[in-house]
């Protein structure tokens, strides 16, 4: 086997960790439960979302779209990021002050997942909610006034126009860590930080991508069909 086909299984490998182990609530006692294909096209996303056919995806409901969102951010506020701030602090604990790099590295981490979480929180408090009632109304749940109440008092664009790329922040930590070691190589406890630093940019850009060209274009559409309905 070569060496860039066992590198290619071992990225597959934690791919599909990744993406299936999400589903798991709560150490496996209440599995998110989603249609096989819709998983393999998150599966094919992550290999390559250039030119990828999000419609075939946007075919499944929003229920299970929604579900799979909060899933992950679930995943990432309980195991990612504290897997994440594990490695740092074994950095510190084996560096201590003695390492120049050690308190921006620190300092932009503590920062960024601060701004991680309350964007999550964000989107669980105002942006998701306002996406199920957008569901209910259209199952016939809400009223006409209910629904001309609804769509008034908020829209996706009104979402969308704040939503920040916090993906794109997190290339900081690899710059910083880059910038400290130009020539030689980082000692191996950083190479590790950094490795889970690179796949968690990974992992919030597909998020992202699933929330911008899935989830978006399709409360977009039931909006519209709920206006031309009043």
């Amino acid at each position: 086997m070569t060496k860039s086909t066992y590198n290619e299984l071992i990225n597959d490998s934690l791919v599909h960790q990744s993406v299936t182990e999400r589903l798991e609530d709560f150490g496996g006692k209440n599995r998110i439960e989603l249609d096989n294909e819709l998983i393999s096209l998150i599966l094919d996303l992550y290999n390559d979302d250039q030119d990828f056919p999000y419609q075939k995806i946007r075919k499944f409901s929003m229920g299970d779209i929604l579900a799979y969102l909060q899933a992950t951010h679930r995943y990432y506020l309980t195991k990612k990021l504290p897997e994440i701030e594990q490695s740092l602090l074994h950095i510190f604990s084996k560096y201590g002050q003695t390492h120049e790099l050690l308190a921006e590295l620190c300092l932009f981490f503590n920062e960024y997942k601060n701004d991680l979480v309350e964007h999550v929180k964000m989107e669980e408090r105002e942006f998701f909610p306002y996406i199920k009632k957008l569901m209910k109304a259209s199952a016939g749940e809400y009223t006409k006034a209910e629904i001309t109440d609804l769509l008034n008092s908020a829209s996706i664009s009104q979402f969308t126009e704040h939503h920040d790329s916090i993906e794109d922040e997190l290339k900081e930590v690899s710059q910083i860590i880059h910038r400290y070691s130009p020539v030689e190589r980082p000692p191996m406890p950083y190479r590790v930080f950094l490795n889970q630093v690179e796949f968690f940019e990974l992992e919030l850009r597909k998020h992202a991508i699933i929330e911008d060209h899935v989830l978006v274009p399709m409360a977009v559409e039931l909006e519209a069909q709920l206006r031309a309905s009043l």
